[in-house]
């Protein structure tokens, strides 16, 4: 961005802010919990789906105030731009697919058009406006916020202690083995990067295994525009290779503090400090597929990570000057790969999954709420009879399946699972590809009227 469209740019959100017409809304997920699908429906709802029988419960289209949003034509052209048609076009594939998951930042801007309910605005004006940026990143890059908590030593006892647990312990002995025939005394470039590329293939192998939430930098899985810098060089050493100082742990060390001052810091101030309103997505049905130590690590990420944001109360100088976070929306994704009787439970699993997180912003006077729902709705719900009584089902195609099944996915427990119920009962939640849409028609959902409504009904009215 130049230094005069810069600040345009910034002069246009100033003057909206103070007049409250620009809301920032950043959508927060771990990898896989479904932001790219949330940011491709949510701008499709606000774009084609404002008809009151497809979003009875988002207010302003209920009221048939809603004249219509459009994707912003001044959004600066050195900003990336969410792929939000691209992201349509596998949607309309045959078969339907999911969009890609993101490999880096981007953003897109929309302008909402409205009749106001009330006051003054109501009287003198025909229509009002209210701009929309919507924010996007890897989850893997969410991961490095609580780097900024810790020193190097810190962050890599941290590491070993997360790796001597029983769902990772068997992969990290690899790398534990080739960090003790290290010598310590050796700085050469190639070495270095033997060391880093063997814990990048930990990464990778503790990703592609079910149950494993926080790999950290995030940048090693996916480096972005950072890709073969020096400050990647980054693994964290044994803790008995930390009690003594050594050339290899002061280069750590050296790049560990570059890639907190120079990556993690600017992402944070650039898309998070200036947030008005949050999404937090996550998938307790995959963690509850991957068992007991899963759903635990999950919820130590999702502690860790909510403790980088700033929350409290609107007002026009939060607005203007400090921006804060004082509306946060915790979401259960896919919600619809189990019958609509469980999405109570779900919600309930959501909220004692992060009771830290929503308490800490309770605390700081923000807003929050908690729902489940499927940004698009990949099944469809009813019964089936057997016996004379009627069960409760849903019917989708299952990821890598040729034909539709319908089936009963299981119960969700509405409170975090003991080990004994874990040994008992593994769950078994299906994984759903999308129908084929037509996507001139609104992207069916599950509960995105009520989502749109809490982020944005107070500010369309």
């Amino acid at each position: 961005m130049s230094w005069l469209e810069g600040i345009h740019y910034q002069g246009r959100q100033w003057g909206n802010r103070a007049l409250d017409r620009h809301l920032r809304v950043g959508v927060t997920g771990l990898s896989g919990a479904g932001k790219t699908a949330f940011i491709t429906s949510l701008v499709h709802q606000l774009t084609l789906g404002d008809q009151p029988a497809h979003l009875p419960f988002f207010a302003v289209v209920a009221q048939q105030r809603y004249l219509g949003g459009r994707l912003a034509s001044n959004q600066p052209l050195s900003l990336p731009r969410f792929p939000y048609e691209q992201n349509l076009r596998y949607l309309q594939q045959r078969p339907a697919a999911w969009p890609p998951s993101t490999t880096g930042w981007s953003q897109l801007n929309l302008t909402l058009r409205y009749k106001p309910a009330e006051g003054v605005r109501a009287r003198l004006q025909n229509h009002s406006e209210l701009n929309l940026e919507l924010i996007d990143y890897p989850g893997e890059w969410l991961l490095d916020l609580p780097l900024l908590q810790q020193d190097y030593q810190e962050w890599s006892r941290f590491c070993w202690s997360l790796f001597a647990q029983p769902h990772r312990q068997a992969l990290s002995n690899v790398f534990a083995e080739r960090l003790r025939q290290a010598d310590l005394n050796n700085l050469a470039e190639l070495e270095l990067q033997q060391l880093t590329d063997a814990y990048s293939s930990l990464l990778q192998e503790f990703r592609a295994h079910a149950g494993t939430y926080l790999h950290q930098p995030g940048r090693l899985l996916v480096p972005g525009e950072l890709a073969g810098a020096p400050m990647l060089q980054l693994f964290p050493l044994l803790p008995e290779q930390l009690s003594a100082s050594s050339p290899l742990l002061q280069k750590l060390t050296e790049h560990y503090n570059s890639y907190c001052d120079f990556v993690v810091k600017p992402f944070y101030k650039q898309h998070f400090a200036r947030l008005d309103r949050q999404v937090v997505l996550v998938d307790c049905l995959s963690a509850l597929n991957a068992g007991e130590a899963a759903m635990q690590e999950l919820q130590q990420a999702l502690r860790l990570i909510m403790q980088s944001f700033r929350y409290g109360p609107a007002s026009i100088v939060s607005r203007v000057f400090k921006p804060q976070i004082h509306k946060v929306l915790f979401a259960a994704s896919k919600a619809d790969h189990v019958t609509p009787e469980q999405h109570k439970a779900l919600t309930l699993l959501l909220q004692q999954l992060l009771q830290q997180p929503i308490k800490h912003s309770h605390y700081a006077a923000a807003k929050s709420e908690a729902m489940a729902l499927a940004a698009i709705r990949a099944s469809q719900a009813g019964y089936i009879e057997q016996g004379g009584q009627k069960h409760p089902c849903i019917r989708g195609l299952e990821l890598g399946a040729a034909e539709a099944v319908t089936l009963f996915p299981g119960d969700v427990p509405s409170t975090l699972p003991s080990a004994d119920l874990f040994n008992a009962h593994p769950f078994q939640f299906p994984a759903l590809a999308p129908s084929t849409l037509d996507v001139q028609q609104p992207l069916p959902h599950v509960r995105m009227d009520h989502a749109l409504e809490f982020l944005l009904g107070d500010k369309l009215r």
